[in-house]
């Protein structure tokens, strides 16, 4: 294996600052607006899928299963990517792939061929997830300043924009038009972005030899990021998944109302990522971390106790404003531990959050079904704190990223 593959490391060397072009920044969001925005579009079509396939939910999660390790499958496989070929290909390349992904989909009818079809599609998301982030420090790099939060708020106002959107879109042009529209708009974006992304910075030499054997990076700075990105993302993913259910079987909302608690901690996220660059660089990474922590963690302990149905939501938009800017922080850290390649460092922490993020679900359905959520949300409190702790333990290293 080539010496510049996933986790190799060398002696640091002085990099000269990327000669960026002028719309680098803009193009970096692109692609983000355009992977979140087809995971928004995901959300709302489950459903056709499921129907589609005439499956219950069981078969639809067995489904999503697959998805998940496909995921994680282009997780491992993207450090490798993007090591030998650069963050800027390959970002390019699995977003048109992923373009199309929903129009294929939504030609399923059996459900061997939607396996295939739904790796293919995670796969090709997963990869450009890490490449985006990858390209996205890069740009942050040459700029000489942090930009990562305002990348990762326009994957959220992505996502938002899907979810918003794509009832409407399905109702009046069908599932069909549906996955032209996500082709087109994907498409589009990727294409209007590719000639301004940033080019990869030089690499490591290669050693005596040429070859060596696979090897993690020995650096444990990258391993305290991941376990970073992994509490914001497993908090993250259980208010996607169990906040609606929280709010409707503990708090008697109704059906109308049941989506308040995500959708404010999604505006939240949104909103503060896009001040989050604004406030790391007035402050710095390790403020900013611990700060979030804290809201977070204030923010998962209102909207733990019950009472009001405002004052719940209000909890979980203030866990929003917290959790926002924690994983854009581990990211651009990440990618800049010494030894370590960019991508390598932004997969890894990547894989960590996305484990989080997927088995979250199973795990805590469960302790919800058995104990209730208000339990689940007062953890992630704790989850928090951990986040605050390991910012103290990091703050070092944080400085010079």
């Amino acid at each position: 294996m080539d010496s510049s593959v996933v986790g190799q490391e060398a002696a640091p060397q002085a990099l000269a600052p990327l000669q960026l072009k002028p719309l680098a920044r803009a193009a970096v969001s692109a692609l983000f607006l355009a992977n979140g925005l087809v995971a928004g579009l995901w959300s709302v079509f489950v459903p056709v899928v499921q129907k589609n396939l005439g499956i219950a939910e069981s078969g639809m999660g067995l489904l999503i299963l697959f998805g998940a390790l496909a995921g994680f499958g282009g997780l491992l496989l993207s450090g490798l990517l993007i090591s030998r070929f650069g963050s800027r290909p390959i970002a390019v390349l699995t977003g048109l792939a992923m373009a199309p992904g929903l129009l294929i989909l939504a030609q399923a009818t059996a459900f061997v061929p939607a396996v295939v079809f739904f790796v293919l599609l995670f796969t090709s998301i997963s990869i450009m997830d890490v490449a985006m982030n990858a390209n996205g420090a890069e740009v942050e790099h040459g700029l000489g300043k942090a930009v990562m939060s305002s990348f990762h708020g326009f994957w959220s106002l992505g996502g938002m924009v899907g979810a918003a959107s794509g009832g409407l879109v399905l109702a009046w042009f069908g599932q069909n038009g549906f996955g032209v529209a996500a082709l087109m708009t994907v498409t589009v974006l990727v294409i209007c972005a590719a000639p301004f992304l940033a080019p990869q910075r030089a690499v490591e030499p290669k050693p005596e030899g040429g070859k060596q054997p696979f090897r993690l990076p020995g650096n444990i700075r990258v391993y305290v990021y991941g376990v970073i990105a992994f509490a914001a993302f497993t908090a993250e993913g259980s208010v996607i998944d169990w906040s609606a259910l929280y709010l409707r079987k503990e708090m008697q909302a109704d059906v109308a109302l049941s989506g308040f608690a995500f959708a404010g901690f999604s505006f939240a996220m949104m909103i503060s990522r896009f001040s989050g660059d604004l406030l790391r660089n007035r402050f710095g990474a390790v403020r900013l971390l611990q700060v979030s922590a804290v809201l977070a963690s204030a923010g998962f302990i209102l909207a733990s106790m019950g009472g009001a149905l405002p004052v719940v939501v209000a909890g979980f938009l203030l866990a929003g404003l917290g959790c926002a800017n924690i994983v854009p922080v581990a990211f651009s850290a990440a990618s800049k531990v010494p030894g370590v390649n960019p991508g390598t460092g932004i997969a890894i922490a990547t894989m960590f959050g996305y484990f989080g993020l997927l088995c979250a679900p199973a795990l805590l359905g469960s302790v919800g079904e058995a104990f209730g959520f208000a339990p689940v949300y007062l953890g992630f409190s704790v989850f928090m704190v951990i986040v605050l702790l390991l910012a103290h333990v990091a703050r070092n290293w944080l400085r010079d990223s």
